[in-house]
């Protein structure tokens, strides 16, 4: 594991202090986390770029709308059925 000496403003540090310690985590951990979060992202929009970029625009705009088109728009599921759906007793 490479070793890093890193400067950063000083407001900065202390933003992502609070968030680690929200969290419960150091700060570099959440320093690692949220870099490789953000090089995730990179990397997916990227291979969705190169993805899309062969696709007839044209098309997959009406393929989403026709997607689109099916949804059905309902109420949000209660606490105690999100918790009953992933097997997760409810909280009395």
């Amino acid at each position: 594991m490479a070793t890093l000496s890193l400067r950063m403003r000083d407001d900065l540090k202390a933003k992502a202090q609070e968030l680690a310690s929200q969290q419960g985590v150091s700060l570099n951990s959440y320093i690692n986390a949220t870099l490789a979060a953000t090089i995730s992202q990179a990397e997916t929009l990227a291979m969705m770029g190169n993805r899309l970029s062969s696709i007839d625009q044209e098309q997959l705009h009406a393929r989403v709308l026709k997607f689109m088109s099916r949804t059905r728009s309902g109420t949000e599921p209660k606490l105690s059925e999100i918790e009953r759906a992933i097997g997760r007793k409810p909280k009395s």
